[in-house]
């Protein structure tokens, strides 16, 4: 009982010292690169603060396993060079035993990281890309002037013949201008305002929709009120079913990775991290922290083909944990098998 909190205690202060480091470094990193858009300005320097606060979710769903998988590999290589291991293997301590005890703490990292990437983390973005939005979408709303086009955005040209306090009157709005023939959306409409409750959207009122569905054929809709969302396109929005499917499947499967990471991290670090008597406690800690970088880099790549359809969504990125479920297998066999 005492080896075993020995053995936990010193992954826990691991795990909470190296998260807190890596923690306030994409912080800092964060807020400098937010102070800089604010000073340009892109956002508001009021917000900076909030937008860093609920980004916090995001940043810590994958610096906490990351700190778990070099804990373990600075308590094992910690117990290996101070000879410590061996009183383990004295008093009953096999490795498969070891690697038992590590999936107590695995266990409790990968809930944690499941929780925040499906729960926490997507409700705090959110209001993240609210803040930012809110303040961006309302500058450039403001700018717009009567009597000439201005870009909303790369895909929405707005047209106004007058403004009457926050609101512009006799407006036109195009979408896709560079690809007209084939496709695109007319709008006209009486009046046009932001939406007080999410600026992002646009509210038109009494107006007509005219888009094409393909090169011969068009449908005319008139409308009392019609929200539109100036970053999206409110026609084509949704019509690519195959590419929104492979877009929730990839979040899907990252969520379930950042767990796994966890879990299949300790096959990678405990034979990784044993050294010899005679060697130093930190020796093994770069190559495991490159084998970790790999593995997470493959997650991200291939999670970004599945969203272009590059690869299926099955087996997606279950095949790279095998991968490295496996290469852990193999360095546990190759451990036992040296001694």
């Amino acid at each position: 009982m005492i080896l075993n909190r020995y053995f936990l205690k010193d992954i826990f202060l691991y795990t909470t010292s190296v998260s807190l480091i890596f923690l306030l470094i994409v912080m800092s990193s964060r807020s400098i690169q937010y102070l800089e858009q604010a000073a340009i300005g892109e956002i508001n320097p009021e917000v900076v603060a909030w937008v860093v606060l609920y980004r916090l979710p995001e940043f810590i769903q994958i610096i906490l396993p990351f700190s778990f998988f070099l804990s373990l590999v600075l308590t094992v290589g910690k117990l290996s060079a101070n000879n410590e291991l061996n009183i383990y293997e004295q008093n009953g301590y096999t490795q498969k035993r070891i690697v038992l005890l590590s999936f107590i703490p695995a266990g409790l990292v990968a809930l944690i990281s499941l929780c925040l990437s499906i729960w926490i983390s997507p409700e705090s973005n959110l209001r993240a890309d609210q803040l930012l939005a809110k303040q961006s979408s309302q500058d450039i709303f403001r700018s717009i002037q009567p009597g000439s086009f201005h870009r909303l955005n790369e895909d929405v040209l707005i047209y106004a013949k007058q403004r009457e306090g926050k609101a512009l009157q006799s407006v036109f709005i195009q979408t896709n201008p560079k690809k007209q023939r084939n496709s695109g959306t007319v709008i006209t409409a009486k009046s046009a305002a932001l939406d007080t409750n999410n600026p992002s959207l646009l509210l038109l009122h009494k107006g007509l929709l005219h888009f094409k569905t393909n090169k011969t054929e068009s449908s005319l809709l008139s409308f009392g009120e019609l929200k539109m969302n100036i970053n999206k396109d409110p026609v084509t929005e949704g019509l690519d079913m195959k590419a929104e499917e492979r877009s929730n499947q990839s979040e899907f499967q990252w969520n379930i990775s950042l767990a796994l990471i966890s879990l299949i991290g300790v096959f990678l670090a405990i034979p990784i991290s044993k050294v010899g008597p005679r060697e130093g406690r930190y020796r093994r800690v770069l190559p495991a922290v490159f084998i970790f970088i790999f593995y997470l880099g493959l997650l991200i790549t291939t999670r970004g083909w599945i969203e272009v359809g590059v690869i299926g969504t099955f087996p997606g990125m279950y095949a790279v944990h095998l991968l490295f479920l496996a290469l852990g297998f193999f360095l546990i066999y190759r451990v036992n098998f040296q001694r």
